[in-house]
């Protein structure tokens, strides 16, 4: 009996035992089933956001294809064709959440990445109903991307750069063998910003060229003969870029300042460029009679009565008033007629058409560019000239002088522009050796012309029969030195974009970055807000 009971005993704890390890089992297992459904819920939000924010990147992605895709179709026949519209573009299906109808704008990729589409426009207003005519600024860039279903929305207001910001000197020419930038025996040029080509460099160990970025583009046709790492400044660089960078010709910067389409004529560009000249309306300025001082303003200046015509010379001169303070006589003058010393010509903002520029050095005229409007009393802006038609050669020989904004005391070169766009002729800028002022005194001072040049008739690629632009500085020989007695350099103060580029004797390209660039040809954007958000 005592055996039995000690038998029965034994069963009941071990039954006992099972049923504890029983109930471990199944609470451990509840417990692993409640791990493994948040671990799966964690992973499935973990590759959510993954997911979230690979949509985030590829809209960003479409934000940087946009930019360029403006930069490089500035020049585009339509105005279509200059961004990425805000319509469904064909065969795009994808709708976005809350949406009914498939997503606008362009569709793309990013290489090596299959995981996702971005679809990008560019347009006038945020909301996106009004297409991007390609002159507002800013505008607005939109892009959406989805990513395994998870949609992000990004948009930036882009400002447009101007051209002239980008580099400051480059020669988009390209002659194949002839050099499209000379740097002749002797010349010391020094740019202090970026310098590039498309085409070949002329130079010698005689002659010292530097920058501090050096951009060697079109190296697909040319392996050799461009600028050089010696071309480099101390601690500069030398870049390479395989394809040409090809910008708008200067009748493309005429046809978009003047509002005409995309689609029209050379001819009708310039026919509208005449028409809102202002040569002849009252936009230039010289002393009055009655001028007490030779301030620039509107008690001491009125309009030149006739203004000037189409050809900028010397002439133009002949009417202008004595600038006060300038007369060399020794008589009074209310009885004795002075000796003329300096005319003044002072030209307001507004674009002013010429078919030539030939201004010889002459101490007995002065030049004044005045955006500032400080003659007229007018609104300030952009000073533009716009030379075109004729098959002479032009030259500008004299200093030009420049009115400041209140409270600054150099010129921004944004706010005059010369745009070149007589194919196979050449401009100079040109300070002259021995010269003197007008009261007979030797000059040592340099030329400093602060503006943007732009020159372009044949751009890389260009397979007309025009021949392309040239610029040409020329400073003092430097024999003695660049900046000796007497000597003195021609400077571009601003920067410049031409088709071939000559450089003779103590010559600078101070770059400097334009504040105003109303009606520059544009290369692109830039951000200037940003937002985003989901779906």
């Amino acid at each position: 009996m005592k055996h039995f009971i000690l038998k029965a005993r034994k069963q009941r704890e071990a039954g006992a035992a099972l049923i504890t390890v029983l109930l471990v089992s199944i609470c451990t297992a509840m417990l692993l089933a409640a791990s493994l459904t948040v671990a799966l819920t964690t992973t499935k939000l973990g590759w959510k956001q993954s997911d979230s924010e690979a949509a985030m990147q590829l809209a960003d992605a479409g934000i940087n294809s946009e930019l360029q895709f403006v930069g490089l179709n500035a020049t585009a026949a339509t105005k279509t064709g200059r961004s990425s519209q805000p319509v469904v573009y064909s065969g795009v299906t994808a709708v976005r959440p809350s949406m009914t109808t498939p997503v606008l704008g362009r569709p793309g990729t990013v290489p090596g990445y299959t995981g996702g589409t971005y679809y990008v426009y560019s347009s006038n207003n945020a909301a996106g109903t009004v297409a991007w005519d390609g002159v507002q600024s800013p505008f607005y860039i939109t892009c959406s991307a989805v990513v395994s279903g998870c949609w992000q929305t990004v948009q930036i207001q882009s400002q447009s750069t101007s051209l002239f910001n980008v580099y400051g000197i480059f020669s988009g020419g390209d002659s194949g063998s002839t050099p499209t930038v000379t740097v002749n025996p002797g010349s010391t040029v020094t740019v202090t910003g970026p310098a590039g080509v498309n085409g070949t460099v002329s130079q010698d160990s005689s002659c010292t060229f530097v920058a501090p970025t050096c951009i060697n583009a079109n190296c697909g046709n040319h392996s050799s003969g461009q600028l050089k790492s010696s071309n480099c400044s101390s601690g500069g660089h030398l870049c390479q870029v395989q394809q040409p960078l090809v910008y708008p010709k200067t009748s493309d910067c005429c046809r978009n300042c003047f509002g005409c389409d995309p689609g029209d004529s050379d001819d009708t560009a310039w026919t509208a460029c005449q028409n809102h000249s202002c040569n002849a309306s009252g936009c230039i300025y010289h002393y009055s009679s009655s001028a007490s001082d030779s301030t620039i303003n509107t008690h001491n200046c009125d309009p030149l009565p006739g203004g000037c015509g189409n050809q900028l010379t010397n002439s133009c001169w002949a009417n202008a008033n004595i600038k006060p303070g300038t007369y060399t006589s020794n008589y009074w003058w209310w009885w004795q007629n002075p000796t003329v010393a300096v005319q003044t010509l002072i030209f307001e903002p507004g674009d002013y058409y010429f078919t030539s520029m030939q201004l010889a050095y002459d101490a007995s005229k002065e030049m004044v560019i005045d955006p500032c409007a400080y003659a007229s009393g007018g609104t300030p802006g952009q000073v533009r000239f716009w030379c075109h038609g004729g098959t002479t050669d032009d030259y500008v020989q004299c200093p030009i002088t420049n009115t400041c904004a209140s409270g600054t005391s150099t010129p921004d070169p944004g706010l005059f522009r010369i745009y070149y766009d007589k194919d196979n002729c050449t401009c100079t800028f040109q300070r002259p050796d021995n010269i003197t002022d007008w009261t007979g005194n030797t000059r040592n001072d340099d030329f400093n012309y602060y503006c943007g040049i732009y020159a372009c008739t044949k751009p890389c690629g260009d397979t007309s029969s025009k021949c392309g632009t040239n610029i040409g500085f020329t400073g003092t020989n430097n024999t003695n030195g660049c900046g000796s007695s007497n000597h003195g350099k021609a400077n571009l103060c601003g920067s410049m974009l031409c088709d071939h580029l000559k450089f003779q004797g103590c010559c600078n390209a101070n770059y400097t970055v334009s504040k105003t660039c109303t009606k520059d040809p544009c290369s692109g954007g830039c951000a200037v807000s940003w937002s985003c958000h989901s779906g």
